[in-house]
């Protein structure tokens, strides 16, 4: 629901906020929890920026020929800093075990892109490596959370009025850490503007030898956050959820926020957690912040 709270000030400015009755030894284990999410929801939406921005430019330059088996793109860090790497995949056949392809590769800095390189037919090379463990798990994560047995579906209605499941996925692979482990989330969409879904996204685990564990459903609703793109007074409003259960907002809540014109409150308890823009600040009571559950 979308409300003008006390909580829009200090979602704006991202102060830090009294700790009021909250334990300290708690307070300081969900800030903890709080500040991994937002790193992750940070590097989520790196990836997604530099994976757009190289398929946007691939498309252009390859109109009616994006080449053998296209499968999108990842991205990956570079050696110098804010430098990713976003590697358009191809894919040798339909094959389960076929090869994935590097088609083309771009060097992606501050929302742009600063080289390209896009790989002639007849010398196409291999992926390999992180690479292609993470391209493999591109196509295997929305697989796996089909697969998963879960509530996967939200009810949505069809251009004829029937009601059906909603089964539209967008995955974003994160690189793999230090030790060889990555995670791919695999969100519930569309996502577009004026309408993302707040909920049914995955989190899938991959280790060097593929699925690590079972896919995790990270927010279990059907709440889809929604605005009128004609409202002047949205940079003035929060969207506010509840996220039961947990302690602290998740990465995905964190990432949502990023692609909101209005601030988000996520209710963890008897706290709410502002955060606009990608950027999360500390809880205040929801009471305080004229938020009562249910209203």
């Amino acid at each position: 629901m979308i409300r003008t709270l006390v909580l829009a000030l200090a979602a704006a400015s991202l102060l830090p906020a009294p700790l009021w009755a909250q334990d300290q030894s708690d307070f300081d284990a969900n800030m903890q929890a709080a500040t991994q999410a937002q790193e992750i929801a940070q590097l989520m939406g790196e990836v997604q920026i530099a994976s757009a921005l190289a398929q946007a430019q691939y498309a252009g330059m390859t109109v009616g020929n994006t080449g053998p088996g296209y499968q999108g793109a990842i991205a990956l860090p570079t050696e110098i800093p804010d430098v990713w790497l976003a590697v358009i995949v191809g894919k040798r056949s339909d094959a389960p075990d076929a090869d994935y392809l590097a088609l083309a590769e771009y060097e992606v800095s501050g929302g742009r892109i600063i080289s390209e390189i896009i790989h002639p037919t007849d010398a196409i090379p291999l992926l390999d490596g992180p690479a292609s463990a993470m391209a493999q798990a591109r196509s295997f994560a929305p697989r796996a959370v089909l697969a998963s047995g879960q509530s996967a579906f939200c009810a949505a209605e069809s251009g004829d009025g029937a009601v059906q499941p909603s089964v539209t996925f967008a995955t974003i692979v994160l690189p793999p850490r230090s030790n060889g482990t990555f995670d791919a989330y695999v969100l519930n969409g569309p996502i577009e503007e004026g309408a993302i879904p707040l909920g049914k996204h995955f989190r899938v685990g991959f280790d060097s030898f593929g699925l690590d564990g079972e896919p995790e459903l990270v927010t279990d609703t059907c709440e889809v956050v929604t605005w009128d793109t004609a409202d002047t007074d949205l940079a003035m409003s929060v969207y506010v959820t509840e996220y039961e259960g947990a302690n602290a907002p998740s990465p995905v809540h964190i990432y949502v926020s990023g692609l909101l014109p209005m601030s988000m409150g996520v209710v963890t308890g008897e706290m709410i957690w502002p955060m606009a823009g990608g950027m999360i600040a500390p809880p205040v009571p929801a009471a305080e912040a004229g938020y009562v559950s249910g209203e």
